[in-house]
Protein backbone atom coordinates (compact mmCIF):
# COMPACT_ATOMS: atom_id res chain seq x y z
CA UNK A 1 0.00 0.00 0.00
CA UNK A 2 1.10 3.40 -0.94
CA UNK A 3 -0.20 6.39 0.26
CA UNK A 4 0.51 10.30 -1.47
CA UNK A 5 -0.12 13.99 -0.16
CA UNK A 6 -0.65 16.64 -3.16
CA UNK A 7 -0.37 20.37 -1.54
CA UNK A 8 -0.16 23.12 -3.79
CA UNK A 9 3.16 23.85 -3.94
CA UNK A 10 2.96 27.81 -3.52
CA UNK A 11 2.51 28.77 0.41
CA UNK A 12 -0.85 29.55 1.77
CA UNK A 13 -0.93 32.77 3.25
CA UNK A 14 -3.58 33.54 5.90
CA UNK A 15 -4.39 36.99 8.34
CA UNK A 16 -5.11 36.84 11.69
CA UNK A 17 -9.03 36.28 12.20
CA UNK A 18 -9.59 35.54 8.38
CA UNK A 19 -9.21 31.83 6.90
CA UNK A 20 -7.41 30.60 3.90
CA UNK A 21 -8.88 26.77 2.08
CA UNK A 22 -5.51 24.55 1.55
CA UNK A 23 -6.14 21.40 -0.92
CA UNK A 24 -4.77 18.27 -0.25
CA UNK A 25 -5.17 14.99 -2.29
CA UNK A 26 -5.21 11.47 -0.61
CA UNK A 27 -4.46 8.53 -3.44
CA UNK A 28 -4.54 4.84 -2.23
CA UNK A 29 -2.31 3.28 -4.46
CA UNK A 30 -2.96 -0.45 -2.60
CA UNK A 31 -4.41 -3.48 -3.70
CA UNK A 32 -7.44 -2.79 -0.96
CA UNK A 33 -10.12 -0.60 0.10
CA UNK A 34 -8.57 1.41 2.89
CA UNK A 35 -10.22 4.78 5.24
CA UNK A 36 -7.84 7.76 6.24
CA UNK A 37 -7.82 9.60 9.17
CA UNK A 38 -6.55 13.32 8.74
CA UNK A 39 -5.02 15.60 11.43
CA UNK A 40 -2.36 18.63 11.12
CA UNK A 41 1.04 18.88 13.09
CA UNK A 42 3.22 22.36 14.08
CA UNK A 43 -0.12 24.36 14.49
CA UNK A 44 -2.53 24.14 16.73
CA UNK A 45 -5.47 21.58 15.99
CA UNK A 46 -8.25 24.23 16.86
CA UNK A 47 -6.63 26.38 13.85
CA UNK A 48 -7.54 23.91 11.04
CA UNK A 49 -10.64 22.00 9.53
CA UNK A 50 -10.69 19.26 7.21
CA UNK A 51 -13.55 18.88 4.66
CA UNK A 52 -14.42 15.75 4.85
CA UNK A 53 -12.70 14.72 7.96
CA UNK A 54 -12.37 11.33 6.58
CA UNK A 55 -12.06 8.97 3.12
CA UNK A 56 -12.49 5.77 1.95
CA UNK A 57 -10.86 4.56 -0.72
CA UNK A 58 -10.49 1.88 -3.21
CA UNK A 59 -6.98 0.94 -4.62
CA UNK A 60 -5.97 2.95 -7.56
CA UNK A 61 -8.64 6.07 -6.17
CA UNK A 62 -8.01 9.47 -4.73
CA UNK A 63 -9.82 12.16 -3.44
CA UNK A 64 -9.27 16.04 -2.60
CA UNK A 65 -10.01 16.59 0.95
CA UNK A 66 -9.97 20.84 1.78
CA UNK A 67 -7.71 21.51 4.85
CA UNK A 68 -9.26 25.41 5.98
CA UNK A 69 -7.09 27.05 8.53
CA UNK A 70 -8.41 29.71 10.66
CA UNK A 71 -5.72 31.13 13.05
CA UNK A 72 -7.30 33.33 15.80
CA UNK A 73 -7.27 37.39 15.79
CA UNK A 74 -4.44 37.84 18.57
CA UNK A 75 -1.40 39.70 19.07
CA UNK A 76 -0.19 35.91 20.28
CA UNK A 77 -0.46 34.61 16.41
CA UNK A 78 2.57 36.70 15.31
CA UNK A 79 3.36 37.40 12.31
CA UNK A 80 5.58 35.24 9.64
CA UNK A 81 6.17 31.72 8.54
CA UNK A 82 4.46 28.68 10.36
CA UNK A 83 5.82 25.10 9.14
CA UNK A 84 3.26 22.65 9.31
CA UNK A 85 2.39 19.28 8.50
CA UNK A 86 -0.78 17.22 7.19
CA UNK A 87 -0.85 13.47 8.60
CA UNK A 88 -2.55 10.47 7.03
CA UNK A 89 -3.15 7.70 9.06
CA UNK A 90 -4.83 4.59 7.49
CA UNK A 91 -7.43 2.60 9.83
CA UNK A 92 -6.31 -0.67 8.45
CA UNK A 93 -2.53 -0.23 8.68
CA UNK A 94 -2.10 3.09 11.73
CA UNK A 95 2.02 2.63 12.22
CA UNK A 96 2.59 3.39 7.99
CA UNK A 97 1.09 7.02 8.73
CA UNK A 98 2.50 9.49 6.14
CA UNK A 99 3.00 13.09 7.01
CA UNK A 100 3.46 16.00 4.51
CA UNK A 101 5.30 19.30 4.91
CA UNK A 102 4.44 22.80 3.93
CA UNK A 103 5.18 26.33 5.06
CA UNK A 104 2.00 28.64 6.20
CA UNK A 105 2.52 32.26 6.21
CA UNK A 106 1.05 34.63 8.84
CA UNK A 107 0.32 37.88 7.64
CA UNK A 108 0.88 40.87 10.15
CA UNK A 109 -1.72 42.97 11.06
CA UNK A 110 -2.53 46.11 13.47
CA UNK A 111 -4.87 46.52 16.08
CA UNK A 112 -4.77 49.50 18.35
CA UNK A 113 -6.63 50.11 21.07
CA UNK A 114 -7.14 52.81 23.98
CA UNK A 115 -8.88 54.07 26.34
CA UNK A 116 -9.35 57.38 28.47
CA UNK A 117 -10.66 57.62 32.14
CA UNK A 118 -12.48 59.18 34.04
CA UNK A 119 -14.15 60.44 30.74
CA UNK A 120 -15.28 63.75 32.71
CA UNK A 121 -13.49 65.44 35.43
CA UNK A 122 -14.62 68.52 37.25
CA UNK A 123 -12.17 71.21 38.58
CA UNK A 124 -12.10 75.10 38.80
CA UNK A 125 -8.76 75.18 36.68
CA UNK A 126 -7.25 71.60 35.57
CA UNK A 127 -7.18 67.94 36.13
CA UNK A 128 -5.83 65.05 35.45
CA UNK A 129 -7.07 61.69 33.60
CA UNK A 130 -5.70 58.10 32.80
CA UNK A 131 -5.02 57.23 29.46
CA UNK A 132 -4.21 53.64 28.41
CA UNK A 133 -2.97 52.23 24.67
CA UNK A 134 -2.54 48.74 24.05
CA UNK A 135 -0.83 46.92 20.91
CA UNK A 136 -3.04 44.31 20.14
CA UNK A 137 -1.84 43.52 16.46
CA UNK A 138 0.96 40.67 16.11
CA UNK A 139 3.72 43.55 15.03
CA UNK A 140 5.80 45.91 16.83
CA UNK A 141 3.94 49.71 16.58
CA UNK A 142 5.02 52.99 17.15
CA UNK A 143 2.42 55.25 19.16
CA UNK A 144 1.90 58.49 19.38
CA UNK A 145 -0.04 60.71 21.58
CA UNK A 146 -1.50 63.80 21.14
CA UNK A 147 -4.50 65.97 22.59
CA UNK A 148 -6.35 68.98 20.60
CA UNK A 149 -9.57 70.95 21.51
CA UNK A 150 -12.00 72.52 19.11
CA UNK A 151 -12.24 75.87 21.14
CA UNK A 152 -8.38 76.29 22.30
CA UNK A 153 -9.67 76.95 25.66
CA UNK A 154 -6.83 74.34 27.27
CA UNK A 155 -3.40 73.09 27.54
CA UNK A 156 -2.14 69.71 27.87
CA UNK A 157 0.39 67.60 29.18
CA UNK A 158 2.85 66.03 28.89
CA UNK A 159 4.01 66.76 25.36
CA UNK A 160 3.55 64.15 22.93
CA UNK A 161 6.25 61.74 22.16
CA UNK A 162 6.34 58.73 20.09
CA UNK A 163 6.08 55.42 22.22
CA UNK A 164 7.07 52.03 20.77
CA UNK A 165 5.04 49.32 21.66
CA UNK A 166 5.41 44.87 21.06
CA UNK A 167 2.74 43.14 20.05
CA UNK A 168 0.28 42.65 23.12
CA UNK A 169 2.58 45.04 25.16
CA UNK A 170 0.48 47.67 26.88
CA UNK A 171 1.29 51.78 27.09
CA UNK A 172 -0.22 53.42 30.15
CA UNK A 173 0.50 57.46 31.17
CA UNK A 174 -1.28 60.59 32.79
CA UNK A 175 -2.64 63.41 30.81
CA UNK A 176 -2.81 67.11 32.19
CA UNK A 177 -5.71 69.18 30.74
CA UNK A 178 -5.60 72.51 32.37
CA UNK A 179 -7.62 75.62 31.64
CA UNK A 180 -5.96 78.79 30.04
CA UNK A 181 -8.27 81.31 32.51
CA UNK A 182 -10.30 80.94 35.62
CA UNK A 183 -14.48 81.22 35.68
CA UNK A 184 -14.72 83.32 38.58
CA UNK A 185 -18.61 83.20 38.37
CA UNK A 186 -21.78 81.59 36.76
CA UNK A 187 -22.83 78.54 35.20
CA UNK A 188 -20.09 75.34 34.87
CA UNK A 189 -18.19 75.81 31.89
CA UNK A 190 -17.72 72.04 29.64
CA UNK A 191 -14.68 72.37 27.61
CA UNK A 192 -14.74 68.94 25.38
CA UNK A 193 -11.19 67.19 24.15
CA UNK A 194 -9.83 64.40 22.07
CA UNK A 195 -6.77 62.30 23.02
CA UNK A 196 -5.22 60.56 19.78
CA UNK A 197 -3.43 57.43 19.52
CA UNK A 198 -1.31 57.45 16.17
CA UNK A 199 0.22 54.63 14.60
CA UNK A 200 3.35 54.94 12.15
CA UNK A 201 0.66 53.74 9.11
CA UNK A 202 -1.49 56.68 9.96
CA UNK A 203 -3.88 54.96 11.75
CA UNK A 204 -5.07 56.64 15.16
CA UNK A 205 -8.00 55.86 17.98
CA UNK A 206 -9.07 58.95 19.10
CA UNK A 207 -10.32 59.08 22.81
CA UNK A 208 -13.14 62.05 24.05
CA UNK A 209 -12.97 63.50 27.26
CA UNK A 210 -14.27 66.93 28.66
CA UNK A 211 -12.90 69.16 31.86
CA UNK A 212 -15.94 70.55 33.33
CA UNK A 213 -14.62 73.82 34.39
CA UNK A 214 -16.52 75.28 38.03
CA UNK A 215 -16.68 78.51 39.03
CA UNK A 216 -14.47 79.82 41.66
CA UNK A 217 -17.21 81.23 43.38
CA UNK A 218 -20.31 78.79 43.51
CA UNK A 219 -23.29 78.98 44.73
CA UNK A 220 -22.76 77.37 47.71
CA UNK A 221 -19.60 79.63 48.50
CA UNK A 222 -22.01 82.78 48.03
CA UNK A 223 -24.09 81.37 50.33
CA UNK A 224 -21.89 80.71 53.43
CA UNK A 225 -20.47 84.32 52.74
CA UNK A 226 -23.67 85.12 52.98
CA UNK A 227 -23.70 83.65 56.13
CA UNK A 228 -21.04 84.29 57.65
CA UNK A 229 -21.80 88.06 57.03
CA UNK A 230 -25.17 87.31 58.86
CA UNK A 231 -23.18 85.88 61.97
CA UNK A 232 -20.89 88.83 62.04
CA UNK A 233 -23.63 91.51 61.98
CA UNK A 234 -25.72 89.51 64.74
CA UNK A 235 -21.87 88.98 66.86
CA UNK A 236 -21.95 92.87 66.65
CA UNK A 237 -25.72 93.22 67.34
CA UNK A 238 -25.15 91.63 70.63
CA UNK A 239 -21.55 93.38 71.28
CA UNK A 240 -23.35 96.64 71.17
CA UNK A 241 -26.40 95.69 72.67
CA UNK A 242 -25.36 93.62 75.52
CA UNK A 243 -21.83 92.63 76.03
CA UNK A 244 -20.46 95.79 75.56
CA UNK A 245 -23.19 98.04 78.22
CA UNK A 246 -22.02 95.24 80.43
CA UNK A 247 -18.38 95.81 80.40
CA UNK A 248 -18.61 99.29 80.38
CA UNK A 249 -21.08 99.28 83.78
CA UNK A 250 -18.66 97.20 85.28
CA UNK A 251 -15.60 99.23 84.13
CA UNK A 252 -17.98 102.24 85.70
CA UNK A 253 -19.00 100.54 88.64
CA UNK A 254 -14.65 99.79 89.65
CA UNK A 255 -14.34 103.82 88.76
CA UNK A 256 -16.54 103.99 91.25
CA UNK A 257 -15.68 102.06 94.01
CA UNK A 258 -12.16 103.60 93.58
CA UNK A 259 -14.01 107.16 93.75
CA UNK A 260 -15.58 105.79 96.95
CA UNK A 261 -12.51 105.19 98.00
CA UNK A 262 -10.54 107.92 97.35
CA UNK A 263 -13.66 109.73 98.61
CA UNK A 264 -13.57 108.08 101.89
CA UNK A 265 -9.68 108.48 102.57
CA UNK A 266 -10.49 112.19 102.20
CA UNK A 267 -13.33 112.15 104.49
CA UNK A 268 -10.98 110.66 107.34
CA UNK A 269 -8.34 113.07 106.31
CA UNK A 270 -10.75 116.00 106.69
CA UNK A 271 -11.93 114.90 110.06
CA UNK A 272 -8.22 114.06 111.32
CA UNK A 273 -7.75 117.96 109.85
CA UNK A 274 -10.35 119.30 112.10
CA UNK A 275 -9.51 117.38 115.25
CA UNK A 276 -5.87 119.10 114.31
CA UNK A 277 -7.20 122.72 114.02
CA UNK A 278 -8.99 122.48 117.62
CA UNK A 279 -6.17 121.71 119.20
CA UNK A 280 -4.64 124.20 117.49
CA UNK A 281 -6.70 126.64 118.37
CA UNK A 282 -7.18 125.71 121.93
CA UNK A 283 -3.22 125.80 121.80
CA UNK A 284 -3.41 129.27 120.37
CA UNK A 285 -5.89 130.50 123.21
CA UNK A 286 -3.57 129.17 125.66
CA UNK A 287 -0.87 131.12 124.24
CA UNK A 288 -2.97 134.35 124.50
CA UNK A 289 -3.68 133.85 128.34
CA UNK A 290 -0.06 134.25 130.75
CA UNK A 291 -1.81 132.87 133.36
CA UNK A 292 -3.09 129.71 131.86
CA UNK A 293 -1.25 126.22 132.64
CA UNK A 294 1.41 124.65 129.40
CA UNK A 295 -0.88 123.29 126.92
CA UNK A 296 -0.77 119.39 126.18
CA UNK A 297 1.38 117.75 123.73
CA UNK A 298 -0.51 117.53 120.30
CA UNK A 299 -3.01 115.00 119.58
CA UNK A 300 -3.35 112.78 116.91
CA UNK A 301 -6.46 110.33 116.10
CA UNK A 302 -6.66 107.23 118.24
CA UNK A 303 -3.89 108.33 120.20
CA UNK A 304 -3.02 109.23 123.61
CA UNK A 305 -3.37 112.70 122.90
CA UNK A 306 -2.24 115.45 126.23
CA UNK A 307 -0.13 112.55 127.49
CA UNK A 308 1.73 115.32 130.19
CA UNK A 309 0.77 119.14 131.52
CA UNK A 310 -2.68 120.44 132.17
CA UNK A 311 -5.29 122.41 130.25
CA UNK A 312 -7.44 122.23 127.56
CA UNK A 313 -7.69 118.88 125.41
CA UNK A 314 -9.19 117.67 122.31
CA UNK A 315 -8.98 114.40 120.28
CA UNK A 316 -10.35 112.82 117.51
CA UNK A 317 -11.38 108.71 117.15
CA UNK A 318 -12.89 107.96 113.27
CA UNK A 319 -13.20 104.54 112.40
CA UNK A 320 -14.46 102.52 109.39
CA UNK A 321 -17.09 99.18 109.44
CA UNK A 322 -17.89 96.28 107.12
CA UNK A 323 -21.36 96.13 107.00
CA UNK A 324 -22.56 93.29 109.33
CA UNK A 325 -19.27 93.99 111.55
CA UNK A 326 -18.94 96.19 114.51
CA UNK A 327 -15.67 97.87 115.28
CA UNK A 328 -13.92 100.30 118.35
CA UNK A 329 -11.55 102.75 119.27
CA UNK A 330 -10.52 104.33 122.19
CA UNK A 331 -8.71 107.05 124.17
CA UNK A 332 -6.82 105.85 127.15
CA UNK A 333 -5.83 108.44 130.01
CA UNK A 334 -2.36 109.29 130.47
CA UNK A 335 -0.90 108.08 134.56
CA UNK A 336 -0.92 110.88 136.96
CA UNK A 337 -3.85 112.85 134.73
CA UNK A 338 -7.72 112.81 134.75
CA UNK A 339 -9.44 113.52 131.97
CA UNK A 340 -12.48 115.86 132.31
CA UNK A 341 -15.14 115.95 129.38
CA UNK A 342 -16.70 119.08 129.07
CA UNK A 343 -18.46 118.01 125.95
CA UNK A 344 -18.15 116.04 122.62
CA UNK A 345 -19.43 115.80 118.94
CA UNK A 346 -20.65 112.78 116.93
CA UNK A 347 -20.23 112.47 113.13
CA UNK A 348 -22.24 110.54 110.55
CA UNK A 349 -21.39 112.09 107.32
CA UNK A 350 -22.23 108.91 105.16
CA UNK A 351 -25.77 108.56 106.57
CA UNK A 352 -24.86 104.91 107.80
CA UNK A 353 -27.60 102.95 109.46
CA UNK A 354 -26.65 100.85 112.58
CA UNK A 355 -25.83 102.33 116.27
CA UNK A 356 -23.46 104.24 117.62
CA UNK A 357 -22.33 104.01 121.83
CA UNK A 358 -19.81 105.85 123.46
CA UNK A 359 -18.48 104.93 126.48
CA UNK A 360 -16.14 106.25 129.71
CA UNK A 361 -14.45 104.35 131.96
CA UNK A 362 -16.87 101.27 131.04
CA UNK A 363 -20.02 103.45 131.33
CA UNK A 364 -22.33 103.91 128.51
CA UNK A 365 -22.30 107.59 128.10
CA UNK A 366 -24.91 107.39 125.04
CA UNK A 367 -26.00 105.50 122.27
CA UNK A 368 -27.42 106.74 119.66
CA UNK A 369 -29.10 104.97 116.31
CA UNK A 370 -27.20 105.98 113.17
CA UNK A 371 -29.92 106.95 110.61
CA UNK A 372 -31.08 109.26 112.87
CA UNK A 373 -28.58 111.69 112.41
CA UNK A 374 -26.09 113.10 110.63
CA UNK A 375 -24.11 114.93 113.95
CA UNK A 376 -24.74 115.34 116.94
CA UNK A 377 -23.09 117.36 119.74
CA UNK A 378 -23.31 116.67 123.77
CA UNK A 379 -22.77 119.19 126.38
CA UNK A 380 -22.41 118.62 129.75
CA UNK A 381 -22.38 120.88 132.76
CA UNK A 382 -21.21 118.47 135.09
CA UNK A 383 -17.97 117.26 133.12
CA UNK A 384 -17.93 113.59 132.76
CA UNK A 385 -14.55 112.49 134.80
CA UNK A 386 -12.79 110.01 133.16
CA UNK A 387 -9.60 108.44 135.59
CA UNK A 388 -5.84 108.07 134.46
CA UNK A 389 -5.57 104.41 132.92
CA UNK A 390 -9.15 104.69 131.78
CA UNK A 391 -10.71 104.84 128.26
CA UNK A 392 -12.91 107.03 126.72
CA UNK A 393 -14.60 104.31 123.25
CA UNK A 394 -16.71 104.77 120.25
CA UNK A 395 -18.23 101.66 119.35
CA UNK A 396 -19.93 101.03 115.67
CA UNK A 397 -22.43 98.00 115.31
CA UNK A 398 -22.38 98.59 111.04
CA UNK A 399 -26.00 97.71 109.21
CA UNK A 400 -25.65 99.00 105.82
CA UNK A 401 -23.66 101.71 104.37
CA UNK A 402 -25.20 105.32 103.54
CA UNK A 403 -25.16 107.04 100.31
CA UNK A 404 -23.49 110.21 100.60
CA UNK A 405 -25.13 112.95 98.10
CA UNK A 406 -23.52 113.40 94.75
CA UNK A 407 -21.09 110.24 95.42
CA UNK A 408 -20.77 106.57 94.77
CA UNK A 409 -22.27 104.62 97.41
CA UNK A 410 -19.56 103.33 100.19
CA UNK A 411 -18.30 99.78 100.69
CA UNK A 412 -17.86 100.42 104.55
CA UNK A 413 -19.63 102.57 107.35
CA UNK A 414 -17.70 105.38 108.85
CA UNK A 415 -18.24 107.74 111.68
CA UNK A 416 -16.30 109.48 114.39
CA UNK A 417 -15.89 111.11 117.70
CA UNK A 418 -14.87 114.50 118.34
CA UNK A 419 -13.93 114.94 122.33
CA UNK A 420 -13.07 118.81 124.27
CA UNK A 421 -11.99 118.96 128.03
CA UNK A 422 -9.69 119.49 130.66
CA UNK A 423 -6.85 117.28 130.92
CA UNK A 424 -5.66 117.89 134.35
CA UNK A 425 -2.89 116.54 137.26
CA UNK A 426 -4.74 113.43 139.03
CA UNK A 427 -5.08 115.02 142.74
CA UNK A 428 -3.12 112.14 144.21
CA UNK A 429 0.11 113.48 142.78
CA UNK A 430 -0.22 116.37 144.85
CA UNK A 431 -0.70 119.20 142.10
Amino acid sequence: MSISLGLVDTPAVVVPGESVDIPVTVRNSGDVVEGYDLDVVGMPSTWATFDPPRVSLYPGASQTVTLTVRPPRSSEVRAGELPYGVRVVPSEAPQTATVEEAVLTIAPFSEVTGELRPQVRRARLGARYRLAGVNGGNVEETLTVTAVDGAEQLNFAPRPRPTTLAAGEQYATVLGVRARRLLWRGTPRHLPFRAVLSDTTGRAVTLDGTLVQQPVLSAWLLKLLALLLALLLLLLALWFGLLRPAVTSAAREAVDEGMAQVATEAEVAASEAAGAAARDAVEQERAAAPTAPPAPPPATPGGNEGASGDGQFATALVLRTNPGGSASRSYTVPRNRVLLITDFLVDNPQGDTGTLTVTADDVRVVTYGLENFRNQDYHSVTPIRVPAGAQVTLTVVCRQPGTPVGAPTPRTCQEGLYLNGILARSARTGS
